[in-house]
């Protein structure tokens, strides 16, 4: 009997929402379960080592940093230590800390400078876009705080890696193809990173011995080693040469953040972010505005669900742009917005049959990054992101190090009053966000993160929704498919029933089917009353999950 068109929809959708055990004969992944300890993060290579850390006595926070000072080999289209990283921690049963390694600006580079030389806006090639490297400084700190084995040990597999070589994964191989122009630009990336001028393909092996010989003298020196040291002047005076402002006196005052997380309540959780400069104030906001429109009550695969989740994340979008920014610049109290009041506020701008559209929501750049979560035998939690910004960061290497460059400073804003705009030492408005999900009691229920630059607020709502509101596994969460409204369009992705994305059309949103997917992701669930851990891996990157 021929079903019609309707209840085929209505078949598949409870197939894919309705059960937690996976059908085997849909393409999928299995949920990852293990006793003793769990990694995920987008690369085979990065979660093995995190797991070699742990069966060698390391904790989640060695781990963590292990995991991703290999990625920052093996990923270098996406992340370095020439870039910055947040991180949650949840350690000895602890309410969780925030951590920010994001790096701070030139002292010469203010907005008077920029308008002295008539400079309208940051390239993501420019020197001025590279922001001093917070990375190293955080992992130091972290570790120099809640590490239990010996620095050299965690920083062995990336050095390995860097001097021995490693195979190329398929999605890295196609970032490198897509910035092979950037990369011609620097002489010494193109040195490093391109072979006969072209990218480094799939299976073959990329060796990036200057970055080892870094990676040791870090392992032994640690923030000296990198902030005060023949490092420090080598990548100063490359800088410098493409007319950089940056100092050796930069890099030295150049600190790790430790602070409270963020929270609130969802159904029941507490949900954890870091503080401004990263936008994991956006994620709260969009979550109390989902739990106010009560979202969950639609379809998970329905034009409703995704309609509202765009209509969300424009006017929050609208908020972050216009008034967030370093929060030592900008007196920014996070009650007020999330109280029931602006909530409301938020709420009333949307309409189930129209779009909303401002161009005050617009964003300077979409940059790319990679997130990682580990739990330990103890069960503590490290929620962990690491990014050079773009796709290959600036595309300046520095001259002896092996060291590439972030381009976090396209971030900024070259406006006078502007939250977000220039200045001396100060802190752009982030993109990365980790996340950590708790019960009241502060034990760690989950941790995650969403990649993909602007993508992250968004995508932390849509997999906290998949998982907590329709009860898909940690994987299926992950798998859900994805659309996400940025600058004026609703970029969608193939796999999105095209019954919804025709009726997204007919009420005005401009529709981009995205080439390749939206985002990436990690995520771990603690199962305490099993006392088992679930973790999963999103098949839109390289990754895996991994236990013991």
């Amino acid at each position: 009997m021929k079903l019609p068109l309707n209840s085929m929809i209505y078949f598949v959708k409870h197939i894919i929402v309705n059960l937690i055990m996976r059908k085997l004969s849909y393409p999928g992944r299995s949920n990852v379960l293990a006793q003793n300890g769990m990694v995920a993060t987008s690369n085979p290579l990065s979660s093995i080592e995190a797991i070699k850390i742990l069966q060698k006595g390391g904790n989640a926070i060695d781990a963590a940093i292990a995991a991703s000072a290999v990625q920052a080999v093996v990923c270098p289209s996406a992340t370095g230590i020439g870039g910055d990283c947040f991180a949650i921690i949840s350690i000895n049963g602890k309410k969780p800390i925030a951590v920010n390694g994001s790096g701070i600006t030139p002292k010469r580079a203010n907005l008077k400078y920029f308008k002295e030389n008539k400079i309208k806006d940051i390239g993501l090639t420019s020197p001025h876009s590279v922001t001093i490297p917070g990375a190293v400084h955080a992992w130091c700190s972290m570790h120099e705080k809640f590490g239990k084995i010996d620095f050299k040990e965690i920083l062995s597999g990336a050095e390995n890696f860097a001097r021995n070589g490693f195979p190329v994964h398929e999605v890295e191989a196609i970032a490198w193809k897509e910035n092979e122009d950037k990369l011609k630009k620097n002489i010494n990336s193109k040195r490093l990173f391109l072979k006969k001028n072209q990218s480094f393909k799939f299976g073959e092996i990329f060796k990036n011995i200057p970055l080892a010989n870094t990676l040791v003298k870090i392992s032994k020196n640690k923030i000296k080693g990198f902030y005060q040291s023949e490092i420090t002047k080598d990548m100063v005076k490359t800088l410098n040469k493409y007319g950089g402002l940056h100092t050796e006196e930069d890099f030295y005052n150049q600190n790790t953040l430790f602070s409270p997380t963020i929270s609130n309540l969802y159904r029941g959780l507490k949900i954890h972010q870091c503080p401004l400069n990263s936008p994991g104030l956006v994620v709260l906001m969009m979550m109390a505005m989902t739990d106010k429109l009560n979202i969950k009550k639609y379809d998970p695969l329905s034009f409703e669900r995704y309609h509202l989740q765009a209509e969300i994340s424009k006017i929050c979008f609208e908020v972050k742009e216009t008034i967030f920014g370093d929060p030592n610049y900008n007196n920014i109290n996070i009650k007020d917005y999330l109280s029931e009041k602006y909530i409301n506020s938020l709420c009333s701008k949307i309409n189930k049959e129209k779009i909303y559209f401002s161009k005050n929501g617009f964003v300077t750049s979409h940059p790319e990054t990679i997130y990682l979560s580990v739990v330990d035998k103890d069960l503590n939690s490290v929620s962990f992101i690491n990014s050079i910004c773009h796709g290959f960061g600036s595309g300046i290497t520095s001259d002896k190090t092996g060291i590439l460059f972030q381009n976090r400073g396209v971030n900024f804003r070259l406006e006078e009053n502007h939250p977000n705009s220039i200045d001396s030492q100060k802190r752009p408005l982030h993109t990365i966000i980790p996340g950590l999900i708790t019960n009241k009691n502060n034990e760690t229920l989950y941790s995650y993160g969403v990649m993909g630059g602007q993508y992250q607020p968004i995508g932390q709502s849509h997999l906290i929704q998949n998982v907590i509101d329709y009860n898909l596994s940690i994987q299926e969460g992950l798998d859900f498919p994805r659309a996400f409204a940025l600058n004026g369009y609703l970029n969608v992705e193939k796999s999105l029933d095209n019954e919804i994305v025709k009726k997204l059309d007919n009420i005005g949103h401009k529709i981009k089917i995205n080439k390749n997917s939206i985002g990436g992701g990690q995520c771990i669930q603690i199962d305490r009353k099993n006392g088992v851990l679930i973790g999963g891996s999103d098949p839109r990157k390289d990754g895996m999950a991994i236990g013991y």
